[in-house]
Parts: structure tokens; C-alpha cells; sequence
């Protein structure tokens, strides 16, 4: 039988990796709807503001509003392809992994190394 230490050690370290990838996946995507609450918000209020004809500075204010919302939306969503594209890889690196060693070993969720 041979030694598989160095072999299930990288593997944990691929289960800790990709851990850590899904909890920022998950973070962006709560962060992602948020954002998308927000627009949606201000779209509204501004749609109103302006079939209301309110006032010009309360327009301004919330197109200024309505930019930044967008821009928080494009920002979260450009991080989260990114933080996707890392959760696939380290995937697949388990993966990979696991065919070589056979099985996935036991990490303890919240370890020290984490």
C-alpha cells in the first residue's frame, strides 16, 4: 500500500481552497441582490420623480443615486465572475484530486487553518 499523506494533505488543502472560494461566491451573490434591490428602488423613485415632475435638484439627486447603485451592481457583479471562475478551478482541482487518491478526506468545518 502506498503512502497517500502528501497526496490527502494537498487534497484538504483543495477542500480548505475551495471552501473558502463558495463562501465568497455566496458573499457576492447576497452583496449582488442587494445591489440589484437598491437599483431597482431608485429606478422606481426616479420614474416617479420625473412622471411627477418634482423638482430638478430631487432629479439630479436621484440620478446620482440611481449612477452609484449601477455602478455597485457592474462592481459586484464583474467580482463575482471572477470569484466563479475560482470556485470552478478549485473545483476542478478537487476533483482531480479525489480521482487520484480515491476518496475525499474529512476536514472539520471552521478548523484553525481555515
Amino acid at each position: 500500500m502506498r503512502d497517500n499523506t502528501g497526496l490527502e494533505s494537498r487534497t484538504v488543502e483543495a477542500i480548505r481552497h475551495y471552501r473558502k472560494a463558495l463562501a465568497l461566491v455566496e458573499h457576492l451573490e447576497r452583496e449582488d441582490a442587494c445591489a440589484h434591490r437598491a437599483l431597482t428602488s431608485t429606478l422606481v423613485d426616479l420614474s416617479r420623480a420625473i412622471r411627477d415632475e418634482a423638482a430638478p435638484h430631487l432629479n439630479d439627486r436621484l440620478f446620482e443615486i440611481a449612477a452609484a447603485a449601477a455602478s455597485r451592481s457592474d462592481k459586484t457583479w464583474s467580482a463575482m465572475v471572477e470569484a466563479t471562475a475560482k470556485l470552478e478551478s478549485a473545483r476542478l482541482t478537487l476533483a482531480a484530486l479525489e480521482q487520484q487518491l480515491g476518496y475525499i478526506p474529512k476536514v472539520a468545518l471552521g478548523s484553525a487553518h481555515e
